[in-house]
Formats: structure tokens, C-alpha cells, sequence
């Protein structure tokens, strides 16, 4: 910020402005970061001269800027008595005059004289969408008004006009709580919102249309015209048009109601749509639909009427009507009433109750079904496969250890293919293929064969599919061409927003690499080349950053990566590498990387430039370490915590020191297309030794804020792999806050100097990055991505093409696949 104090010889009280200035800077994560330069001092004193000094004129503007309108008019005025000749610019009298306007706009509205903020207000543009704040400012005077006419008028001449599409898109949220039915039947069928490419408009249209199908539906049903209450019906996606549907019908023609309560449940109507369904389905005589409540009533006759034999005959029957429990009472009260039926009853009690724990079973009630299947274990006839299923819905309930004690024990009793089946999977999940791997030689019989292709299956479902086809080369089809060589043209474009010839950076980078698999090892090399861009008088940079990277699969996965940048530039080249290992463990995982690694949040972090003198400053690198740890927190929760630090040095640079935390939670759901989706909050925090975000001879030209802490929500998926097409995106909101220190001009030199920026602000932020990867043929791949960086103070957009040649052909594409970005060097490499 900046501020100025104005003493005026014809005014006799002091003036003061302060500048609302927002500077940009790139984040150190992937979320753009605002902040707030620190204040500076301006202050002069006028003598009476022709024309008043800059800084003077500039206390006008920042009076302005800080909404002080009439200090800034009467500081103006000052300007222009102690200086006659001088005309003040007319862009500054357009400025103050639009201000104090807009001032009294609203002023007007707070007062709600609707019609005093609407004269004050710019005549409306017929064919154009007002600036925000008049847009708005005239949506809240029109609705004060209350004028039913005009309000959808206005809406309709709005959204018809404003394109953009978040401005459209909180129009018509807006409109939907202000328009009548007609007002909202012609804002739905705008072809602006029914056909734009904007997710946001179209599902605001489709709000808007459902809200106008209900208000026409209640008016149907209070004047009783079922004929068009039919049609609404017909047509809509409502649950509570359709629930409510279902009641008027109900009475006069249950099928249909039937059919609307059903259609109700569907789209996730309440609890009251499932019992019109209930309700409507009995009206229409399927008795079958509710035979679960049928029987919890039993007929007392029955126990009075038949003896022991038709006691264990209907058993009989209501254990091939799936009625397991009231089988294996009836078959028990027949066996107390007669003993020569003790036996045949006790079969029937054991298979009746091991069939409940089959149902409970293929229904997802493992605990149910384990429950049932030990009590079928004490009935003789059902023992052993009454354990096989105890065993299986103990694995089921990720009680691996006790299923793979159960399995193997059968395993001992009797070497057959389920329990070998059952004991590799169990061993498996349980960390100890090697324990059944031992049993398998010792006994030998199927568990050999089963246990070498849980190794598999364990390498498969992890990942790391390398080693799958190590252990089982024909068993998964869709590993073909996985290890083989490849060779890549990628090119990247990016634009970030900032000020020209600092912190704004257009560039472009080619990189042409090549990789091989052998083993469990993977093999990469290539180079990219950069132009980069920063808008001002500073020349284009073009060089060169050449790299060879490794990565080994296992139980303790591997990778590294080496390479020199910037190639071909005034400044020297720096060694970047990095080194990381991760290992699962229990459900949880443990990943630690040692780096050195390029900035390249500006020209001057990535190549450095040459000052006044000559002498080059800037190409910053990074070495330090990171360590995150990922602990289970239930079935699909996990908590992760992460830590970091860091020293930053650069040529002819001030160094600088990081350490960084991060705590998020975050909860995994299975959804079929999906090898990953998961979901929940996070924190952040930063802290750099000092401020060297400038782009002065001494400083880095990079984000190093003293206190930075960042709280969100984020969402992360992965389409499965081995599939035609891939695909992964990450997804995130935050709140922002960051503190940084005023620095020296030149923090190299010596003695006491000038000090520029600091402060502290906060904000929201945004990020999304979209990669996907689609097998062209067998032998060429296409993939795609893009990234976009959005705060209230800093853009970011990146775009990647590449295209993959596999000269063996590839059946299924990979995490690997897809393209990789050269201006993020934390995503790299991964282990």
C-alpha cells in the first residue's frame, strides 16, 4: 500500500490517502496466493507552482481508491487553487465523478429510496450487461420496488444480455427467488442458459425450470385439473412433484401412483415417497413386493391346527421361500414335539441357517453372515462349509488374520481349492504370503499355485504392474506392451497473470523424452526446452533442461530424478534432483524425498536475469527435504500429516531458509470407474526466513511469505487403469491468509536502505488440473492436460499436449501415461 500526507497552503487540515493495492504472486503449492504490498510513505508540501507535483495527484487517486470521495474532491480543489494554470486530467475527474455516483448509489440503497438509486443508476444498456455493481445495485432498487413486471423484465433482458458465465449463472440463481411463474417459465427457455457450455447456467436453468413445473403444478391441483397435474407429472425430475403426485392419486388409481412413488424413490425422495410406494404397491395387490412383512406376523392357528409333521413340512417350504428364521423355528418345535424327527430337522435347522449366511453374505451383512454361519457350524451336516463361510466373512470384515488362521486349518484338514483360494487372498490382505508360501511347499496341493498368484494380484492391485507380470506373464491380458519401450513429444503453454517484466510469464516448453522397463525398473530420459516470456523490456529466455529419471516397483517403491537447468542462458546451469522412496504400511503409507529443485514461479527464479551492470542474479534452487505419513482412520478415512524444510539459494541472490506442515483428512469412496475418489479437508502452513518476492537486483522473484497458512477442501479421482482412456483430477477450495516483511531494495548490500513491500491479506482460492490419456491405436497414445490457478489476485493456465509412440503396442494405459508438467517440479517423479 501507499499513503501520502497533503498540507495545502489554501487548506488549512491535512489530508491522507491510502493506495488498496493487490500485488500477485504465484503460490508455493498448486493455489495462487494474494497478498498485499506494505505501506509506503509519501509526503510533500505545496508551494504555489504552475503545475503540483506528481505525488500530490496521486494522493487524489489513492483518496479515491480508498473511498474517501469527497477529501479526494476537496484535496483536488486545493490542487487547483494553488496552482491556476494547471488542469487537473480528465480521466481524474471521471474517476471522482463516477465514484461519488456510485457512492450515492448506494447510500440510496442502504436508505432503500429505490427510486433515488435507480435515476442515480446509468441508463441501461439495451443490448449489454451493466458493470457488476450497477447490475446489481439495479437488481436490488427493481426488487425493492416490488413491481412484479418489471422484475421479470429485467431478468429476462439481463440474462438474455449478460454472457459471462458466473455472472449469468448468480442471475439466474437470484431470479429464481424473485419471478413469478411466468417470470420463470421465460428465463427457463432463454436459449443463453438452456444451451450454455457453462455447468454452473445449466443447472441454474434447470432450477429454474423445476421451480416453474411446481408453482404450475400446486396451481393445477388447488383449481383440481388432474389433466394437466398428469402432465406436469409426466415430464418432471421432482421428487416432491412426484411424491406429491403419488398421494393425490393414491385412492383413484394406485397403478399410477405406484409409478410416481417409484419414480419419487428413484431421484432420492424422502421417507415419504418410500411409504406411497409401500402403501401403493399392497393397493394394487402385489403381496409378493411385501411377503418381508407378511410373515413377522405369525398365525397362532397354525401352531394349533398342525402337529409336529406339518410343523417341519412348512419349515420345509419357508426355507425355499427364503424364510431361514421362521424355518429353523418351525423345524426345532417339530423336533421337540416328535424325536424321530431330531435328526432330519437338525439338517434342516443347519442348511436353513448356512442359506441365511449365504443371503447375508451376497447382500454386503458380513457380520450377520458370520453370526449364522457359526451357529450352522454346531450342526455336524454343515460344519466344514459353515466355516468356509465364517472364515469368508471374516475376510470380508477385514479381519484378515483371524480368516487366514480359519482357512489354513481347513487347509490342514483338507487341501482343497476353496480353502487355498481363501488362505492365499487371507495372506494377502494380512502382510504373510511367505507363511502360506511355506505351507504350500510343505503340503503342497492348489495352495502353490494360488499363493504365486496373490504375489500377483498383490503387485496388480497396487500397482505395480511390473512385477504382476513377473509372477503371473499370462494372467492379466491387460499388462500387455506395460514394461515396453515408448518414446513422447509433449508441448506445454503457459500464462500466468502478474506485472509485466516481473512476475507475468508467458511460456512454451517442448519436451522430447524416451523410456524402457526392465524387471521391476523403469528407465527415462529427455530434454525440454523453454521460451519464456515476462512481458516487459527484459528479453525472451530459451534454453534447455536435459534429465534422466529411474523408478523401481515393490513393496518399497523407488524413484529418482537428475538433470541440469537452465541450459543456454547468461546464468549458470544448476544440478536439480531428487530422490524419494515410499512404502504402504497396514492400510496407511510413508513417503520421504530428498531435492534440489528448481523455482519457476517467474523468468527470475527459473533462468535469473542480468542487472544494470551486467551481472546476473536470480536462478534459484531449492534442497530440502519432505516427509508425509498416512495413517487409516476407520474403513475409508485416512489422516495425513506432512513436514518439510528447505534452504534457497540463487546467483548473486540473498539465500533464504523454508519449513512447511500440512495436516488433511480425507474419506475414500468406491464408485465403479474409479481406482481412486477421495474427498475432505486440509491445512497448510509456510513460513520462509525472509521476503525476497521482488524482482531487485539481491532478491529471487518467488513467493516466501513469513507466515502462510492455507485451510480447504479438496477432491482427488483416477479412472481405473488398463483401460482404453485415463483419466485424474485434483480439485480444490481454500481460504488463504499470508504475513510477509518489508525488505531491503537490495538485501545483499550493506547499511541501511529503502524498504519496499510487506504487509498481509487474505483471500479464496482455487485449482483444478485435469490430465487424460487415450490409446489412439495400439501404438500411439494422445494425452492432454490442464491446469488453472484462480485467486482474487492471480491467475495461473497451463495446457499440455503429447503424443506417445509405443513401437510393441500397449492394450491398457497407466498412471505413467499421463503427461507430466515441467513448471511444477514437486510431481516430477513419483514413487
Amino acid at each position: 500500500m501507499a499513503s501520502a500526507c497533503v498540507a495545502l497552503a489554501a487548506a488549512s487540515p491535512l489530508a491522507a490517502a491510502q493506495a488498496a493495492r493487490t500485488g500477485q504472486a504465484e503460490g508455493v503449492f498448486s493455489i495462487g496466493i494474494p497478498r498485499a504490498p506494505g505501506p509506503e510513505e509519501i509526503s510533500a508540501t505545496v508551494e504555489a507552482i504552475s503545475e503540483p507535483a506528481p505525488a500530490l495527484v496521486q494522493a487524489v487517486w489513492d483518496l479515491g481508491a480508498a473511498g474517501d470521495w469527497d477529501a479526494a474532491q476537496k484535496v483536488l480543489r486545493a490542487l487547483q487553487s494553488s496552482n491556476p494554470s494547471w488542469t487537473a486530467p480528465a480521466k481524474l475527474k471521471s474517476y471522482l465523478s463516477a465514484g461519488q455516483r456510485d457512492e450515492s448509489i448506494r447510500t440510496a440503497l442502504a436508505a432503500r429510496d429505490w427510486t433515488a438509486a435507480i435515476a442515480l443508476l446509468p441508463a441501461p444498456l439495451p443490448s449489454a450487461c451493466d458493470a457488476p455493481f450497477h447490475l446489481w445495485a439495479r437488481a436490488d432498487a427493481i426488487e425493492g420496488l416490488g413491481m412484479q413486471r418489471d422484475i421479470n423484465a429485467f431478468y429476462i433482458r439481463k440474462l438474455m444480455a449478460c454472457t459471462n458465465p458466473e455472472t449469468a449463472a448468480a442471475l439466474a440463481d437470484r431470479a429464481l427467488g424473485v419471478l413469478d411463474t411466468d417470470g420463470l417459465a421465460a428465463v427457463g427457455a432463454l436459449p443463453s442458459l438452456a444451451q450454455s457450455g457453462d455447468t454452473r447456467v445449466r443447472l441454474a436453468q434447470a432450477r429454474i425450470v423445476r421451480e416453474e413445473r411446481w408453482q404450475r403444478f400446486e396451481t393445477a391441483l388447488a383449481a383440481g385439473d388432474l389433466t394437466a397435474v398428469k402432465t406436469l407429472a409426466a415430464k418432471s425430475d421432482d421428487p416432491r412433484l412426484l411424491t406429491q403426485a403419488g398421494w393425490t392419486f393414491l385412492e383413484t388409481d394406485a397403478a399410477r401412483a405406484s409409478a410416481y412413488f417409484e419414480r419419487a424413490h428413484a431421484l432420492g425422495g424422502d421417507g415419504d415417497a418410500l411409504r406411497g410406494l409401500v402403501m401403493a404397491t399392497l393397493a394394487t395387490g402385489q403381496v409378493a413386493a411385501a411377503r418381508a412383512a407378511a410373515v413377522q406376523t405369525k398365525d397362532p392357528l397354525i401352531a394349533a391346527d398342525l402337529g409336529a409333521r406339518v410343523d417341519l413340512g412348512e419349515a420345509g417350504l419357508r426355507r425355499d421361500a427364503r424364510d431361514w428364521t421362521g424355518a429353523a423355528v418351525l423345524a426345532a418345535s417339530a423336533a421337540r414335539a416328535n424325536p424321530d424327527l431330531a435328526e432330519p430337522a437338525d439338517a434342516l435347522i443347519a442348511g436353513a441357517r448356512l442359506e441365511a449366511a449365504a443371503s447375508a453374505y451376497d447382500d454386503g451383512a458380513f457380520a450377520e453372515a458370520r453370526r449364522l454361519a457359526l451357529e450352522a457350524a454346531g450342526h455336524p451336516p454343515s460344519r466344514r462349509a459353515a466355516l468356509m463361510r465364517a472364515a469368508w466373512s471374516d475376510l470380508q470384515l477385514g479381519n484378515n488374520r483371524d480368516a487366514a488362521g480359519a482357512f489354513s486349518r481347513l487347509y490342514l484338514e483338507l487341501p482343497d481349492t476353496e480353502s487355498a483360494e481363501g488362505y492365499a487372498l487371507a495372506a494377502q490382505r494380512s502382510g504373510d504370503l511367505d507363511s502360506a508360501a511355506s505351507l504350500a511347499r510343505t503340503l503342497g496341493g492348489p495352495l502353490g499355485a494360488q499363493v504365486e498368484a496373490r504375489y500377483a494380484a498383490s503387485a496388480f492391485d497396487q500397482g505395480d504392474y511390473l512385477i504382476a507380470r513377473t509372477h503371473a506373464p499370462d494372467t492379466y491380458a491387460a499388462l500387455d506392451g506395460v514394461g515396453g519401450t515408448w518414446y513422447r513429444q509433449s508441448v506445454t503453454a503457459r500464462r500466468q497473470g502478474g506485472t509485466a517484466g516481473e512476475n507475468r510469464l508467458t511460456g512454451f516448453v517442448s519436451t522430447t523424452s524416451a523410456g524402457t522397463a526392465r524387471g521391476a525398473d523403469r528407465f527415462e530420459a529427455g530434454v525440454s526446452l523453454y521460451t519464456l516470456d515476462s512481458g516487459g523490456r527484459a528479453p525472451r529466455e530459451t534454453f534447455a533442461a536435459p534429465y534422466a529419471a529411474w523408478s523401481r516397483e515393490g513393496e518399497m517403491s523407488l524413484a529418482a530424478r537428475i538433470g541440469l537447468l537452465p541450459l543456454g542462458t547468461e546464468a549458470d546451469a544448476a544440478l536439480n534432483a531428487e530422490f524419494a522412496v515410499a512404502r504402504d504400511m497396514r492400510g496407511g503409507a510413508v513417503e520421504a524425498r530428498a531435492f534440489v529443485r528448481p523455482k519457476t514461479e517467474s523468468i527470475l527464479a527459473m533462468a535469473g536475469q542480468t542487472d544494470t551492470g551486467g551481472d546476473v542474479y536470480g536462478r534459484v534452487t531449492e534442497t530440502g527435504a519432505h516427509l508425509s505419513a498416512r495413517l487409516p482412520a476407520g474403513k475409508s478415512h485416512t489422516l495425513q500429516a506432512d513436514l518439510s524444510a528447505a534452504s534457497l539459494d540463487g546467483e548473486n541472490t540473498a539465500g533464504n531458509s523454508m519449513i512447511g506442515a500440512g495436516l488433511s483428512a480425507a474419506r475414500a469412496f468406491k464408485s465403479d470407474g474409479f481406482a481412486y475418489l477421495v474427498t475432505g479437508p486440509f491445512y497448510q502452513y509456510q513460513s520462509y526466513d525472509r521476503n525476497t518476492n521482488f524482482f531487485t537486483p539481491g532478491h529471487g522473484g518467488y513467493f516466501s511469505p513469513q507466515a502462510f497458512h492455507r485451510a480447504g477442501w479438496s477432491l482427488n479421482a483416477q479412472t481405473e487403469p488398463l483401460k482404453d482412456w485415463i483419466a485424474r483430477t485434483n480439485l480444490a477450495f481454500a481460504h488463504e491468509s499470508v504475513e510477509e516483511d518489508a525488505s531491503p531494495t537490495n538485501p545483499l548490500l550493506a547499511g541501511p536502505q529503502p524498504l519496499i513491500g510487506g504487509g498481509s491479506s487474505s483471500g479464496f482460492a482455487s485449482a483444478l488440473d485435469l490430465s487424460v490419456a487415450r490409446r489412439v491405436s495400439r501404438n500411439v497414445i494422445f494425452s492432454a492436460n490442464a491446469a488453472a490457478i484462480v485467486s482474487q489476485a492471480y491467475e495461473d493456465v497451463r495446457i499440455g499436449l503429447a503424443l506417445t509412440w509405443v513401437p510393441g503396442g500397449r492394450t491398457g494405459l497407466v498412471r505413467t501415461d499421463l503427461p507430466t508438467d515441467p513448471f511444477n517440479p514437486g510431481a516430477w517423479i513419483q514413487p
